[in-house]
C-alpha cells in the first residue's frame, strides 16, 4: 500500500463526508500540522501526512490508535509520545516524568525491570528494579494484561470459541496488552511488574493477586501518556450497545473512573453514551489517556514536558495563539467554518508538537459517495488554492469496470 502523502508543502488535509444523529449529513475538512518546538513557541515544519486512514478497507487493523481521520471530536486529546531517559544519561532504577497542560498536571512513575518472585509459603515479592537508561512510554509496559489461567466456562461451545478469539475472562479490560496482570495464585515464572504506575496508586505486592477475575475493577489504572487502544474499557463502551467487560464493573464510586472523574455514575445506562445506526456515539473517537481529554483546550496554553529529553530536563512550549481559518465550498458557496482542535500530539525527544484541526458543515442536501459522480465541496485552508473532494467510483463504474475486464478476460 502507497504511503500517503502530504497535500501541500506547509500542511496535510482531508476532506470528507459524514453523518450523524445530531446533524445529520455533513461536510469535513480535516487539517494537520507540524511544528518544532524553539525558544518555547511552535515553528511550522514539514508536514507528517495525516495517519491511519481507516476508511480504506485494505487496512488491517481497520481500527487503529491514534487515527487522525475521524470526523468529529467533542474534545481535545493532549498525547505524549516517546521514552522516559534517565537524567544526565547515568541508568537510573527509578524515576518521575510528567507532563502539565495549562494547571492540570500528570505524573508517571517509570521502573526499571522488576521480576515477580514467590517465596517458599508461595507468596509474590517483588524484586528491586534494574537501572535503565530510556524505558518506552507505551501501554505494553503500562500494568495490565491476560491471565491465562483463569477458567472459562463451556469453552467448548461454538460460541464460546468465538467469543475466545477476541476475550478472556482473564484479560485486564483496561490494558490488555500491559503486565503484571494476576487472578490466580500460584508461581508465573518470568512475570514482570509494570513500568510505567499511578504514583499516587503503586501496584504492592498484597494488590498483585486479584483473586476473581470480576474484581478487576479494583486494580490500579494503566498509567501512560499514550493513544488509548479502540479496544479497551472504558472507550469501547461508546463502540456499540452490546459491547462491555466480561465481567461488567459498578457504575458508582466503586469504580476507579468514577471516583477520579473520567467516568461519570451511571455511566453505563446513561442514553448519551451509547452508539447510534449512523454509527460510534462521538466519545468513542477521543483516544487520550486518563486525565489527557479538554473540553476547553485556549490556544496559547503553556504546556511543559519533564523528564522525556535525552538531554534536557524539561520541554517547555506554548501552543499557537490561534487556530487556522477554515472554509468549505459546498456547491459554489463558500463559509468560514469553526476550527477544532482535535488532537495535540507532542514528541518531545524530536522537539516536534503536532495539532490536528477539524471543521464541519451540514449539507444542503444529501450527496452519497458511490451513487453520486459528481459532488462539489472543495476546503480552504489560510486561504489557500481549494483541496477539492474527490469522489470514489460510483457503482455504475464499478459494474462497467469489471464488466469490461470480464469481456477482455474472455478474449
Amino acid at each position: 500500500m502507497r504511503e500517503r502523502q502530504p497535500v501541500r508543502d506547509n500542511y496535510d488535509a482531508v476532506i470528507d463526508l459524514a453523518i450523524s444523529e445530531e446533524l445529520g449529513a455533513y461536510a469535513n475538512l480535516i487539517v494537520k500540522f507540524t511544528y518544532k518546538i524553539s525558544n518555547g513557541f511552535c515553528v511550522l515544519d514539514k508536514p507528517e501526512p495525516l495517519y491511519h486512514d481507516m476508511r480504506d478497507e485494505n487496512i488491517q487493523p481497520r481500527l487503529k490508535a491514534g487515527t487522525d481521520f475521524w470526523p468529529i471530536k467533542l474534545m481535545t486529546d493532549v498525547v505524549v509520545q516517546g521514552s522516559a531517559f534517565a537524567p544526565g544519561g547515568t541508568p537510573i532504577e527509578k524515576m518521575e516524568v510528567s507532563i502539565r497542560v495549562g494547571k492540570r498536571l500528570k505524573r508517571i512513575a517509570v521502573f526499571g525491570r522488576r521480576e515477580i518472585i514467590w517465596d517458599r509459603q508461595g507468596r509474590p515479592c517483588i524484586e528491586e528494579p534494574e537501572p535503565f537508561f530510556k524505558m518506552p512510554l507505551i501501554y505494553e509496559n503500562a500494568y495490565g494484561g491476560i491471565d491465562w489461567r483463569v477458567a472459562v466456562e463451556d469453552a467448548e461451545s461454538p460460541e464460546m470459541q468465538l467469543r475466545l478469539q477476541t476475550d478472556h475472562p482473564g484479560m485486564y479490560p483496561r490494558n490488555p496488552f500491559g503486565k503484571g496482570y494476576l487472578v490466580v495464585d500460584g508461581e508465573v515464572p518470568d512475570m514482570e511488574m509494570p513500568n510505567l504506575e499511578d504514583p499516587d496508586d503503586l501496584l504492592t505486592a498484597e494488590r498483585l493477586i486479584v483473586g476473581d477475575p470480576a474484581l478487576w475493577y479494583r486494580q490500579p489504572l494503566p498509567w501512560c501518556f499514550d493513544w488509548v487502544h479502540p479496544y479497551t474499557f472504558p472507550r469501547y463502551l461508546y463502540f456499540l450497545d452490546d459491547v462491555d467487560a466480561w465481567f461488567p464493573g459498578p457504575e458508582d464510586e466503586d469504580m476507579p473512573e468514577v471516583q477520579r472523574g473520567f467516568l461519570n455514575r451511571k455511566y453505563r445506562s446513561r442514553p448519551e453514551v451509547r452508539s447510534s445506526d449512523n454509527g460510534p456515539h462521538p466519545m468513542f473517537y477521543q483516544e487520550a489517556s486518563y486525565g489527557m481529554i479538554f473540553s476547553n483546550l485556549r490556544h496559547g496554553e503553556e504546556i511543559v514536558i519533564t523528564g522525556m529529553h535525552p538531554e534536557k530536563t524539561e520541554i517547555a512550549f506554548r501552543l499557537p495563539d490561534a487556530p487556522p481559518e477554515l472554509e468549505l465550498e459546498i456547491e459554489a458557496s463558500k463559509e468560514e467554518v469553526k476550527p477544532n482542535l482535535h488532537s495535540v500530539i507532542c514528541k518531545p525527544s524530536e522537539e516536534k508538537v503536532i495539532l490536528v484541526y477539524g471543521g464541519l458543515r451540514e449539507l444542503p442536501r444529501l450527496f452519497i459517495p458511490g451513487i453520486h459522480k459528481d459532488i462539489p465541496i472543495a476546503g480552504y485552508v489560510n486561504g489557500d488554492r481549494p483541496l477539492v473532494y474527490e469522489a470514489p467510483p460510483t457503482v455504475k463504474e464499478k459494474i462497467e469496470e469489471a464488466r469490461k475486464k470480464d469481456e477482455s478476460n474472455g478474449a
